[in-house]
């Protein structure tokens, strides 16, 4: 429909009363189209949904700076539209029906600040802030304060880029990846003071299909009264590298595990590597009285499944109320190598494993508080492990051309790590 204006043209889209939509076409260029926030703070979730069921492939709506108050959910159904908005802040007033639905093929979200609201923690995926289930979707650059559930919840993904989001206070995970999705990469974003795990990659067993190739790299988390860093729990071909961990209270900062308990699947080909981990599970917080789970930092281990196949190397691990690194259960075909551990309550490498040699336990050039560490009994000085984590070349171009002030500053691809 805007597609055909001539250069400088303006259509008036309808909607609300009180929203201006507009759409500004260029030559040779499919026409934008403009939102204005409502004035006096009605709720505009109508007439957005309006705006974005209109958009056509390759257009893009803005959201001028300012309020938006929504009421339920909004929909990304168009393939290849962009919805940006940086300045714009759209405030929730619905606990369940308060996520930006991404489901059109190609489609990105990028600059908008998401105000969430809740009190009780849901799991619908209705709750959530950013809910993810299509193919070549991206996240770019946005703010996500508050929320009753997760902040960015990829289920069925294939294709995805997460890239330089800032997740705040969601009840549950910050970033939740799930669903058999694959090829999904996780990078430079800050996420604090999570309700649960603060990125969260899971595998159920009644999905029949293992969430794979998945990258996360540069990312600052902290500060979360439950849950881990960056759990692992079903899964395989993942790299967990170059992030910065602190202050997980009360359980792991890394987490490669198969849980029984929820009927997750078993782990294998993963690389942990280059990770600053510091004060995990000895921060209090008034009011947090839960016990803490006694992991190590990176904590290996499993229920009936299995892990095999992780290499953890170059980490730096300080100030860890328990183990620096553990393996327990069905754990095999591991290396540790070449970490630093310092001012370790427990053991600085502690191995309960089971069903595995010593020959399939590697570990090597570890030092604690600067002195070299002698690979204790179950664990070889020498050897290899094969282990690649994700392939960076299948994970997807980051659209830098619409982030705002950094189309230069971002790498398309993750550099390979390890």
């Amino acid at each position: 429909m805007l597609a055909g204006l001539a250069a400088g043209a303006v259509a008036v889209l309808t909607g609300s009363p009180r929203t201006a939509v507009r759409a500004f076409a260029a030559v040779g260029a499919t026409a934008d189209v403009s939102v204005q926030p409502a004035p006096g703070g009605a709720d505009q979730a109508d007439s957005l949904q309006a705006a974005l069921d209109n958009l056509q492939a390759g257009q893009r709506l803005v959201l001028a700076p300012g309020t938006y108050v929504v009421g339920h959910v909004l929909a990304v159904r168009g393939e290849q539209v962009v919805v940006s908005g940086y300045g714009a802040t759209l405030v929730a007033t619905n606990p369940d029906e308060q996520a930006i639905m991404m489901t059109g093929a190609n489609s990105t979200l990028v600059g908008v600040t998401l105000t969430g609201i809740g009190t009780q923690r849901l799991e619908s995926a209705t709750s959530t802030k950013v809910a993810v289930d299509g193919q070549g979707i991206q996240v770019l650059d946005v703010k996500i304060n508050g929320g009753a559930s997760v902040g960015i919840f990829v289920s069925r993904g294939s294709s995805i880029a997460l890239v330089g989001n800032k997740v705040h206070g969601t009840l549950a995970d910050g970033i939740h990846i799930t669903g058999g999705s694959r090829d999904v990469l996780v990078q430079d974003n800050a996420v604090t003071a999570t309700g649960d795990d603060m990125v969260g990659i899971v595998s159920y067993q009644r999905d029949g299909v293992l969430s794979q190739n998945i990258y996360v790299s540069g990312n600052y988390l902290a500060g979360n009264a439950w849950g881990r860093g960056v759990a692992i729990v079903g899964g395989a071909d993942v790299t967990v590298a170059g992030n910065r961990i602190e202050g997980v209270q009360k359980a792991a900062a890394v987490l490669v595990a198969q849980e029984d308990g929820y009927r997750t699947a078993s782990v294998a080909n993963v690389l942990v590597a280059n990770n600053i981990i510091s004060d995990d599970q000895n921060a209090t917080q008034p009011g947090n009285d839960r016990p803490a789970a006694g992991h190590a930092a990176i904590d290996i281990n499993t229920g009936s499944g299995t892990v095999a196949q992780v290499l953890v190397t170059g980490n730096q691990v300080t100030r860890a109320s328990f183990d620096g690194f553990r393996a327990m259960n069905n754990v095999c075909g591991v290396r540790v190598s070449g970490n630093r551990f310092a001012a370790i309550g427990g053991l600085a490498l502690s191995l309960q494993y089971r069903n595995c040699t010593a020959t399939q336990f590697i570990c090597d050039a570890n030092t604690l508080d600067g002195v070299s560490l002698v690979a204790p009994p179950g664990c070889s000085s020498g050897g290899t492990i094969p282990v690649s984590g994700a392939d960076a070349g299948r994970l997807p171009p980051v659209r830098t051309s619409l982030r705002q002030g950094l189309q230069a500053s971002m790498p398309a691809r993750p550099a390979r790590s390890g």
